[in-house]
């Protein structure tokens, strides 16, 4: 028969006239009994091929024709004893045999067959193996040597010993199995009860009996190769679960940052569009204001004027924000270091919102000692970190209350600085809540135009950026802690090496 590679059997190799037909009745049976069950549990195709796998990979050894050549020893030591034409007879047989059981293997292993092909595939394993085990049933007869009991023993023990590596073979595949052992354990109980003494007889009944125990060694065997077949099954639909899981969310992921980046960039180019007109409206209510060029003839054009500046400043500031988010979270925050003082930086801070704290009727103090060492940062980002938790602070702190202003060194070199508040707190399931962009706690929500929700998540950012933290400690009722954290590396006089080495 012709090898294949991929193509179906049924289309490339039907079994057409090359079935014997005396086997076809037996292999019928066989099928339907396969079909239904296997080793006493329900069989699928797959199973069915991957134990016809098993058997077929098992055949695979460096010296296929050893079997044959090994029968050819054994006949060649008898031609004194046998004529010529009996023992090359079973040697053809068996070369012929162990050919197609070589082919069939090969284009088996070779095919991709799919589960309509079970019946084609079943009926060329139980095909070959039958007569496998009837050629070697047939040396019973074929190097039966009479009037000489020392060779008959020793051809019966040599097929009693041939019988265990075939049953071992194919106890991987039990339908194949039994189709194997019936031959040669018929042939070794009729040599047997041919004697017709006592002795032989039970022999033959030990035989009899030592197959069916061997037939059910095989079952249970059997039942353990078909559950290692199930359990390979369903681990690789886990490992195709996980991996087709695992590229979804690859792609998700891809999808999440390519419309990231058109937000950065859509929020890039929006925001630069609006600053252009905003700082001439801007520039334009100030002149008209402050009445640089003149009076105005009605009085409520400057308050008008005024009004249009304040929110010309305000509508600045957040798109100033969302264009600091977005290189945040595009990761491109260029930090500019210089040595700067925390002690100046939260001055200034409270000087730019002194106005706005005493307009709430707020006190800030301060606890902020004035020997602490310089730090190595960003001062224009380190003042508008002051100043966010600043003006988050004076914004939710009731009026006559106080808003603290700290710094300090703790015993790990690291410099705290921040706000406490006494302003309503915040619930500790939404701490995380506030941190994110766009979005406000209870209090925030009760309190509409109080902010876009962008200063924390900023400060956050920026202290990323720098290599430290950002804190919010809050209980309700008891105010809240906005606690900033550089590194020890940003205090004092940092070594230009190390300094790199840190913000590598």
């Amino acid at each position: 028969m012709s090898e294949i590679s991929g193509q179906r059997p049924d289309q490339a190799h039907t079994p057409g006239p090359r079935t014997v037909p005396f086997f076809g009745l037996f292999a019928q049976l066989s099928s339907f009994f396969l079909s239904h069950r296997i080793a006493g549990t329900p069989g699928t195709p797959e199973i069915e091929f991957a134990q016809m796998r098993i058997v077929a990979e098992s055949q695979d050894i460096p010296f296929p024709y050893a079997f044959p050549v090994l029968t050819a020893l054994y006949a060649a030591s008898l031609m004194g004893e046998i004529h010529w034409p009996w023992l090359v007879a079973p040697i053809a047989l068996h070369f012929l045999c162990n050919w197609y059981c070589l082919q069939t293997n090969h284009r088996f292993l070779a095919a991709s067959p799919a589960p309509s092909d079970i019946d084609y595939w079943r009926r060329q394993f139980l095909f070959i193996g039958f007569c496998y085990s009837s050629v070697v049933a047939s040396f019973a007869w074929f190097f039966w040597v009479p009037d000489n009991q020392v060779l008959q023993t020793y051809l019966l023990c040599v097929m009693a010993l041939a019988l265990i590596p075939m049953v071992l073979i194919n106890s991987s595949y039990r339908p194949l199995m039994l189709v194997v052992m019936p031959p040669m354990v018929f042939a070794l109980a009729a040599r047997l009860l041919l004697y017709g003494d006592v002795t032989h007889s039970v022999f033959a009944v030990m035989l009899l009996m030592f197959s069916v125990l061997v037939v059910r060694i095989a079952t249970q065997t059997n039942s353990s190769v078909v559950e290692a077949i199930r359990l390979k099954e369903d681990k690789d639909a886990l490992i195709d679960e996980l991996y087709r899981a695992k590229r979804d969310s690859d792609m998700a992921r891809a999808k999440a940052e390519d419309a990231n980046r058109a937000k950065s960039q859509f929020l890039a180019n929006m925001s630069h569009e609006l600053r252009t007109p905003l700082n001439a409206i801007i520039g334009f209510s100030e002149v008209m204001s402050t009445e640089l060029l003149g009076k105005h003839t009605v009085a409520n054009y400057r308050d008008y004027a005024e009004d249009i500046h304040r929110s010309g400043q305000h509508l600045l500031g957040l798109i100033n924000d969302v264009l600091d988010l977005s290189r945040i979270e595009a990761g491109r925050v260029a930090i500019s270091e210089e040595t700067v003082t925390i002690q100046g930086l939260a001055e200034d801070s409270r000087r730019i919102l002194d106005i706005r704290a005493q307009a709430q009727k707020i006190e800030i103090t301060e606890d902020i000692p004035p020997h602490l060492p310089p730090v190595l940062a960003d001062g224009r980002t380190l003042r508008q970190i002051w100043i966010n938790i600043l003006t988050n602070a004076i914004k939710f702190s009731p009026t006559h209350s106080t808003v603290h202003l700290y710094a300090h060194i703790d015993e790990a070199g690291d410099l705290h600085f921040g706000v406490q508040d006494e302003g309503p707190g915040i619930p500790e399931g939404e701490i995380d809540k506030v941190l994110e962009a766009f979005t406000q706690g209870a209090s925030g929500i009760a309190q509409p135009g109080t902010g876009s929700g962008l200063g924390l998540a900023i400060v956050r950012g920026l202290m990323e950026a720098h290599g430290g933290r950002f804190d919010l400690i809050s209980r309700p009722g008891e105010g809240t802690r906005a606690n900033c954290v550089l590194p020890a590396w940003r205090l004092g006089a940092v070594d230009p090496g190390d300094r790199r080495r840190h913000s590598a």
